[in-house]
């Protein structure tokens, strides 16, 4: 399995590739398209993470590749305004000539837009935002040329392990640390609503919990997780509201880091292609440090098989000593009771 790890500026390169990335994935947001579209960014990150000159990448997938390591390009905003599409696909060409691997896109009509002879022999990625859960979506994806999928946070491990095998030609990448979510990518963007737990009182079905978000986010503030929301009474049995309970955000006491090295053991055996780290947003040393983590948990299963449990042992221990915390079902990516709910 690959280590995919993000990047931000040609000076990370060395260290990602040394603490044991393979693979690196990062964006461009050229200051002609800042200038221009502002608040319409070309990826999926905000502007600090990104690169803003091609000379700076073409120097960073140089560097990469002395290290034998692949560079993907994320071109994965959910839509375009209709002059982007112009705008993007030339980017596109642009970084390919400069010798980037492949291209990670969530919009299938910019997939589907772009030329198909500057996408021979790359990567062609269908990114988590592309909300991938079942086999019809791989399938449509792959006719779009996609060669390698990127499975949503929210799958189990059974759920990964039968998707993949539905279409075992291509490539399926895993997220394995840092920025776990309540939300799903590909939706996050939208205002969210969720049951909460059935409470038997009174009557059975009487009073049910429900999230509804009080605003819709404010581009480049909240959104997501970090909207405002409010907890909400209803009675389905007498479809009516009951009252509403205190306003609060799922990111009102702290931002979930996320971990999910133990799930390993497991991918592997699934054949999953690539582990990826987030996330761009984080200092460097912590990606480094995610990195070199994965790349050694990893490295417990390169001498045969070892029972699970004394993997997941070797997990816990390598975790706290690397994190100084110990590893909880919380912060968990592929906790064992996840699997329970399928």
């Amino acid at each position: 399995m690959k280590i995919k790890s993000p990047l931000t500026n040609k000076r990370e390169v060395m260290a990602l590739c040394e603490a044991g990335a393979n693979e690196l994935f990062c964006g461009i947001e050229p200051y002609d398209w800042r200038k221009r579209f502002k608040g319409l960014p070309v990826n999926q990150r905000a502007t600090g993470s990104n690169f803003t000159s091609l000379s700076d990448l073409e120097k960073a997938i140089y560097i990469a590749h002395q290290y034998k390591a692949k560079v993907h390009i994320a071109v994965n905003a959910f839509f375009y305004l209709e002059e982007q599409y112009r705008i993007a696909q030339a980017l596109i060409k642009d970084v390919l000539g400069l010798g980037a691997d492949g291209i990670i896109f969530a919009d299938p009509v910019m997939l589907s837009a772009v030329d198909r002879n500057l996408l021979k022999d790359k990567d062609i990625i269908a990114g988590c935002d592309t909300v991938i859960f079942n086999s019809s979506a791989v399938n449509f994806y792959k006719k779009l040329g996609a060669t390698r999928i990127v499975l949503p946070r929210s799958m189990t491990i059974g759920e990964i392990e039968e998707l993949t095998a539905f279409q075992p030609a291509l490539e399926y990448e895993v997220f394995i640390i840092h920025d776990l979510c309540f939300f799903e990518d590909g939706l996050c963007a939208f205002c969210k609503e969720g049951s909460g737990e059935l409470k038997k009182e009174g009557r059975a079905g009487d009073k049910i919990s429900f999230y509804s978000a009080m605003r819709m986010p404010l581009r480049g503030y909240g959104g997501g997780c970090r909207t405002i929301f409010s907890r909400q009474r209803v009675s389905l049995l007498r479809a009516r509201y009951l009252k509403a309970e205190r306003k609060f955000s799922f990111w009102e006491k702290r931002h979930i880091e996320g971990c999910g090295a133990c799930a390993i053991y497991a991918f592997k055996k699934i054949g999953i292609a690539s582990l990826k780290v987030l996330d761009r947003n984080m200092p460097i040393q912590e990606r480094v440090k995610a990195t070199a983590f994965i790349k050694e948990a990893s490295g417990f299963l390169d001498n045969g098989d070892i029972p699970q449990a004394s993997y997941l042992e070797k997990c816990r221990v390598l975790f706290k000593r690397t994190f100084k915390s110990n590893c909880n079902y919380r912060d968990c990516y592929y906790p064992l009771w996840k699997e329970r709910c399928i």
